[in-house]
């Protein structure tokens, strides 16, 4: 009996992820490879590669590193009810609300309080390390090369490196986008977005940056800094019967950051005169507040955004500079639904296919929804994703129950 019923499960899965296209065309969806438990066996002879964060008490959280393939290398408690400093005084953390942030390989960890002016540093073993005065929102960068300090209403954002030495510092009129990633050998690594729709991209190892206006207010925000492409959802005033209205429109470029021919090197940050080329531009029929993040593949630009009679829908552009259709997802954003189906807990990224690439985007309620140039391919509603990081391997989820790996 159990033989037949782990065999029905194992057609069920396999037959769920391999959803025909057309009559004529299949295309072989990422499957879930595993599913690791947040207290499964360490592995102590892999190394780890992504850290994973769980909130267990007020201020207090667990850290649980992974290798590239999915196995537990090692959980830490952080940052621990008491702090013993190098002269043996105590620091009392217990029902401190804070936040914890540090690099993905788990080089390092910083916690920092909700309310307060102190800093606290671990090891990779989650040892304390000291102490320093700080009282921005700390965000350490993927290699944990830089980290990110925002001010309390977002209107400053300033970069330093670990010994907490300022790199950039820029400010803005609230800054509610930010895309990150310390890789020097990247197109850039900030792509920072502002409520009055100006766009900031960043390159920190090269000290450049470029300032431009997309629009009259920014609702949504893509940037492939490998590629050197960027979209977004931008609010601009058009005029209809001699009127001005106000209308959303997706946008999608082509961005290039470099310092003028024969410009000396820079010790500070150079801004350069913007170099971003529109791709396409595209009137969309309904305006929102803001909208689900962005998924940005070579030919399709993906997110979801609620129509006027207060459904969800999936944008899907099929072709760079083709605009974007709509399908209605049957998810009803109504006034009791609105907390649950926020647009802040939605998630995107791009996955691999083969022959090309796709959009993910998922939802913490457990919606779960791939789509490419051909249209909608996959929508589960069972996956409560609340956190998504992508690696060479394949694409991490958080789940309320382990991560899963997605390949």
């Amino acid at each position: 009996m159990i033989t037949r019923l782990a065999f029905a499960v194992a057609v069920t899965v396999w037959v769920f992820w391999q959803i025909p296209v057309s009559a004529t065309r299949e295309v072989q969806l990422p499957e879930l490879q595993s599913v690791t438990a947040f207290d499964a066996e360490p592995n102590a002879a892999a190394t780890a590669a992504r850290v994973f964060f769980r909130r267990k008490s007020p201020g207090q959280y667990s850290a649980h590193l992974l290798s590239e393939r999915g196995e537990l290398v090692r959980t830490m408690q952080l940052p621990g009810q008491t702090l013993t400093k190098a002269d043996d005084s105590k620091i009392s953390l217990e029902n401190k609300e804070g936040y914890i942030t540090g690099a993905e390989n788990g080089a390092f960890f910083i916690w920092y309080p909700q309310i307060g002016s102190q800093v606290y540093m671990f090891n990779e073993q989650g040892q304390f390390l000291w102490e320093k005065d700080e009282s921005h929102y700390l965000h350490v960068l993927p290699r944990g090369r830089y980290i990110m300090a925002a001010a309390g209403d977002h209107s400053r954002l300033t970069f330093m490196n670990p010994d907490f030495k300022t790199q950039a510092d820029f400010q803005g009129v609230l800054f509610t986008h930010y895309l990150l990633d310390d890789n020097p050998d990247l197109a850039a690594q900030a792509c920072l977005g502002s409520l009055d729709g100006e766009v900031i991209v960043a390159h920190f190892d090269r000290r450049l940056f470029m300032r431009t206006k997309l629009g009259y207010a920014l609702k949504s925000l893509a940037c492939d800094f490998a590629t050197g492409e960027l979209a977004a959802i931008v609010e601009k005033t058009v005029t209809v019967e001699k009127q001005p209205v106000q209308k959303d429109f997706l946008l999608r470029a082509r961005f290039t950051l470099n310092a003028p021919a024969g410009a000396a090197a820079e010790e500070t940050m150079r801004r350069v005169e913007p170099d971003i080329k529109t791709v396409a531009s595209s009137e969309l029929a309904v305006r929102t507040v803001t909208a689900s993040p962005v998924a940005l593949t070579a030919q399709t630009t993906c997110f979801v955004q609620t129509n006027a009679e207060g459904f969800l829908q999936l944008f899907i552009s099929r072709g760079a500079k083709a605009p974007p259709e709509m399908r209605a997802l049957e998810i009803k954003d109504s006034v009791q639904a609105a907390p649950e189906l926020s647009p802040d807990v939605w998630k995107s990224t791009t996955i691999s296919l083969t022959g090309g690439s796709a959009c993910l985007i998922t939802h913490r309620s457990g919606h779960a929804i791939i789509a490419d140039e051909r249209g909608l391919l996959l929508h589960r509603r069972d996956l409560p994703v609340e956190r998504i990081v992508k690696t060479n391997n394949g694409v991490f989820l958080q789940l309320p129950q382990g991560i899963a790996l997605l390949k």
